[in-house]
């Protein structure tokens, strides 16, 4: 899993890296938040799509308090990742705040404060079944302007996967996360700026949806570490979320693993808050 901090707090999160060791089998958990690897800045684009800030210093919100990506999905609620929310450094009753600026460090940087937040109550219970959800509850008339994203339909993924729809399918991952180096020693820069890339798809299980960030094979990109709960589109539609960034391989060179919306477990949780398609 992958959030976002200082390179201090980034290798400590390395340490819960045995973390999820049930989950898919070719998961390397890292216990908080992934970024863009291959992408571009979106502009204007994907403005629905925001970034989780949490002031971790206790210093003031700015860009470089970007702890996880997320979405819109009704005026009020923006869905990220459950491990965004439950962490050692996020108590319960902490305050988070959700930015659409396209670019962190900008002077155009603007944030919301959060009313509150909600995960799923069953994350962090199975790791072979996640739940990594979360609910970041925001002011009314505070996202005026910015059009929610819509949720897939029930069991989507396994019908399209039931018509061969998805073996060269590509997915568009939109984040605001760390960047990786593709070669040599790893190295994780961030500039602050929402991107996107495309990655190729691998395999889809029951609660998970696989997908392949192997550039040297693919040409295409992936998501890294500041990317957890941003979500995934269909190549094509920049409507629907199909899935959330969960965690992936350390490097951010090969796998990115996502938690599936159109299932009973996920359903389950966001129907207790929103509409459900």
């Amino acid at each position: 899993m992958f959030f976002r901090r200082s390179e201090t707090l980034l290798a400590a999160l390395l340490l819960a890296v045995g973390a999820c060791a049930d989950a898919p089998s070719s998961i390397v958990a890292a216990g908080g938040v992934r970024s863009i690897v291959g992408g571009e800045p979106t502009g204007s684009d994907y403005g629905n799509v925001g970034a989780l800030l949490f002031d971790y210093g206790k210093n003031g919100i700015t860009g470089d308090d970007e702890w996880c990506t997320g979405s819109l999905i009704t005026p009020t609620v923006f869905l990220t990742a459950g491990h965004c929310v439950i962490t050692p450094y996020t108590p319960p009753g902490s305050q988070f705040y959700v930015s659409f600026s396209p670019d962190l460090f900008s002077k155009s940087f603007r944030y919301i404060a959060a009313t509150g937040f909600v995960a799923d109550p069953q994350y962090g219970h199975d790791q072979a079944n996640l739940h990594d959800l979360a609910l970041i509850f925001l002011p009314a008339g505070s996202t005026k302007g910015i059009t929610p994203l819509k949720l897939p339909t029930a069991g989507i993924l396994d019908a399209l996967a039931a018509k061969g729809a998805l073996s060269k399918t590509l997915f568009v991952n939109v984040g605001y996360g760390v960047s990786a180096t593709l070669t040599g020693i790893p190295s994780f820069p961030f500039d602050g700026k929402r991107s996107t890339s495309k990655s190729e798809f691998m395999g889809l299980q029951p609660t998970w949806l696989g997908l392949l960030m192997n550039n040297a094979a693919t040409g295409e990109g992936g998501d890294c570490y500041g990317d957890s709960g941003g979500p995934k589109f269909l190549d094509g539609d920049k409507t629907t979320i199909y899935a959330t960034v969960t965690t992936g391989d350390y490097n951010c060179r090969a796998t990115t693993w996502d938690w599936r919306l159109d299932t009973p477990e996920a359903r389950g949780f966001l129907g207790k808050y929103v509409p459900l398609p």
